[in-house]
């Protein structure tokens, strides 16, 4: 190891003890440091360690990746991973660098959640074996740009791949299934198998409804979630890949998870997950595919999954006093409308608080709001209270008036006083749903972890 890299080590080692001791997380500031002390941090520290897996898509990442690294635990696999959701190259970077041992040389997997626009450079640095690609949404606008931006970015790193990687794409998002054209890498499909779970037709807030190929309108003869499904071209006939890896015979039970037969190349087994909605099937899905790709047996695969639990603030439930916390992050149109989904599926009373901020890391243009469908929540005749909080709690308070709430939403910016509130107005038995965009929910696990409720997000 070179100086300069050593350096950076130390001292991102010591950052990261320091911020600990002082009770912050140290998910970032210790690889900003590294990064500061030798620009090359990542290509150097991913030499160290036995390849990678590369978990990436708008959403869904930090559930793949720790069902993922459920999988690698259950088949006694020595990996490292960025649980905390880390995943700009600051993460990267200090995950590889808070587990690098000056004493052992026996070298590690690293599993990595990665960010869309952080992928080229992971793939230049970790020599990934497996990359999963989960989905491409519209999300964080004034970050990323468009979503054909995005999947621009992605082509030119699968260019460099060879047929050492396997990617693991979903063949049910044609923005994401055909990234094969642009690969040697091997490939792996995954997708839904039941036309049970269709919603008929396409929502408006759906990103890809034209073939990539010729801009043609697509037909979609299934539709599972916003422009997922099973689509065709009747211009030049691209259609929806047959999947390797899929579910059928789901049994969607509210928001206590889902049951499902799973078939992949080596076998068939069902499963019964405590992570709720379609959306999670596509994960569960996703990490299925990963681990087959690494050869992990099917029954440590079924064993880690049956076990696994959400993830912080992904549909995570807590009790508190009798009464239960329904904690759901939202960040764009369609995995908003699958959560406002998910509730409309249970019929008990609901009380909603909704958290919306504007920083950096939730995006600053919360435009977005108005294309989620709102109207289906305040429409819903269990629906009892909505409070709304956060930095544009104003903006959201205005759209749930557009669509069409007979009363004020009530307003209180300050979160913690508005999560009071709404917890002591719901009765012990009944869900409190918590819809936070990205800061907020952040800000509401230290909140919860202070009360003894939770533990803080980096200790999930």
């Amino acid at each position: 190891m070179n100086a300069r890299l050593m350096t950076a080590v130390l001292a991102a080692k010591t950052l990261r003890l320091v911020i600990r001791l002082s009770g912050g997380g140290a998910t970032a500031a210790p690889g900003l440091a590294a990064e500061y002390i030798d620009p090359h941090a990542l290509k150097k520290l991913g030499k160290y360690y036995d390849g990678a897996l590369l978990v990436t898509g708008t959403n869904g990442k930090t559930t793949t990746s720790r069902l993922l690294g459920n999988i690698l635990n259950e088949a006694n696999i020595n990996f490292i991973h960025n649980r905390s959701g880390s995943n700009l190259l600051r993460g990267l970077i200090g995950t590889l660098a808070e587990n690098f041992s000056f004493t052992s040389r026996k070298k590690k997997l690293a599993l990595l959640e990665v960010d869309e626009v952080t992928i080229p450079i992971a793939v230049q640095s970790v020599e990934p074996k497996v990359i999963v690609f989960n989905n491409l949404f519209r999300d964080q606008l004034d970050r990323y740009g468009e979503v054909d931006k995005i999947r621009k970015i992605w082509q030119k790193a699968l260019l460099q791949l060879d047929s050492e990687t396997t990617i693991v794409l979903n063949s049910d998002d044609h923005s994401v299934s055909h990234l094969a054209g642009s690969t040697k890498a091997k490939v792996i499909y995954y997708g839904i198998e039941d036309d049970g779970l269709s919603l008929g037709k396409l929502p408006h807030a759906a990103d890809f409804t034209s073939c990539i190929s010729c801009q043609s309108e697509l037909r979609f003869d299934q539709v599972y979630l916003s422009h997922l499904g099973k689509y065709r071209c009747p211009s030049c006939g691209l259609k929806r890949p047959k999947p390797d890896v899929y579910a059928s015979d789901v049994y969607l039970d509210q928001e206590n998870g889902f049951k499902a037969r799973i078939v992949t190349p080596k076998g068939t087994f069902e499963l019964d997950v405590s992570l709720p909605g379609v959306y999670n099937i596509y994960n569960v899905l996703a990490s299925v595919s990963a681990a087959v790709a690494c050869g992990i047996n099917l029954s440590v695969i079924k064993r880690a999954l049956n076990a696994t639990t959400p993830a912080f603030g992904r549909t995570e439930r807590i009790n508190v006093n009798g009464k239960k916390l329904f904690i759901a992050l939202v960040k764009n149109p369609s995995g908003f409308n699958e959560i406002l989904r998910l509730l409309g599926t249970n019929r008990n009373d609901k009380y909603v608080l909704i958290a919306i901020n504007d920083l950096i890391a939730d995006g600053r243009d919360v435009s977005w709001l108005w294309d989620v469908d709102f109207e289906d929540l305040v429409t819903d005749p269990n629906l009892k209270k909505i409070r709304v909080s956060g930095i544009r709690a104003a903006d959201m308070a205005l759209r749930l008036k557009y669509a069409g709430l007979a009363a004020e939403s009530e307003i209180e910016t300050d979160l913690e006083t508005a999560l009071e509130a709404s917890i002591e107005e719901v009765p012990k038995g009944d869900t409190l749903y918590i819809l936070p965009t990205y800061t907020p929910m952040i800000k509401l696990k230290k909140i919860l972890a202070r009360r003894g409720y939770s533990t803080q997000f980096w200790e999930d």
